[in-house]
């Protein structure tokens, strides 16, 4: 049995790390961002202000990845669903307000527990955007000068040649890769967090102190910091793709709370 059990627990990590953590199949899904946001369909602000109201959930970063490890943190802390709530300041101008919410649970003690079971708290940050238009530029460095010039990087490169297929062939509208691309420019404004935290950790500033550092380790940056997100690049009725200052890119999906809409 003991055998068994260790042989089911090694797969269980194996097919974890290969189908979330391992670089190439990162890399699958950085290609299928990318490519949805040439072929996006709504570039102006003014779609944008139809679609982006509403409630999105965090389904992917591009960015900084845990992943399966040995750390030891201070606080074990069990991250839920990060949702984007999006409503219009107003019918007037462009504003748009932001509200991140992250659910997450604080367990205590220095082992994890089999049924998970701790303090839940919440962490929101809000903000205010205003959308203009804009363009997403290109950059390549040159292998013979070292500098900068506007062009498609490595992984643009593995998808100009993945749109040149048959099977993409006919349908792409253009032939080669664009120096730049229509976005949804981001202008944010001051950006207010707040946490909440069930007893008994409620009173405690240390406690909550290092449980907003844990949620930081493992939570994409733009969730936390509204201001990094700096423009939108894809949106449809059920698909939202933001890009953040450092370059990493948020796939959200649209999420309703009720139940008439499940």
């Amino acid at each position: 049995m003991d055998i068994i059990r260790w042989g089911l627990g090694s797969t269980a990590v194996r097919i974890t790390e290969e189908y979330i953590y391992r670089q190439p199949q990162r890399d699958r899904l950085s290609h299928f961002i990318e490519l949805m946001e040439m072929l996006n369909p709504h570039s102006r602000p003014k779609n944008w202000l139809e679609l982006l109201p509403g409630n999105w959930r965090l389904l992917y970063s591009t960015g900084r990845h845990i992943g399966l490890t040995l750390r030891q943190p201070p606080v074990r802390v069990l991250i839920g669903n990060a949702h984007l709530t999006i409503t219009k300041a107003s019918n007037v101008d462009t504003s748009m307000s932001f509200t991140s919410e992250i659910g997450f649970t604080v367990v205590t003690g220095k082992e994890w527990p089999h049924n998970k079971i701790g303090i839940n708290g919440k962490l929101q940050a809000n903000s205010l955007f205003k959308l203009k238009a804009g363009r997403r530029l290109y950059l390549k460095e040159e292998r013979t000068t070292g500098r900068f010039s506007l062009n498609q990087s490595n992984s643009e490169d593995s998808v100009l040649e993945k749109l040149s297929s048959r099977k993409w062939r006919r349908t792409v509208p253009f032939k080669e890769f664009p120096s730049s691309l229509p976005v949804a420019k981001l202008i944010a404004g001051d950006n207010d967090l707040a946490m909440s935290l069930d007893d008994p950790l409620a009173q405690n500033v240390d406690a909550a102190s290092q449980v907003i550092k844990e949620i930081r380790t493992q939570v994409p940056p733009e969730m936390f910091d509204l201001s990094k997100l700096v423009c939108g690049t894809y949106i449809d009725s059920r698909m939202l793709v933001l890009r953040g200052v450092n370059g990493s890119a948020l796939l959200f999906t649209r999420y309703c709370a009720s139940e008439s809409c499940r």
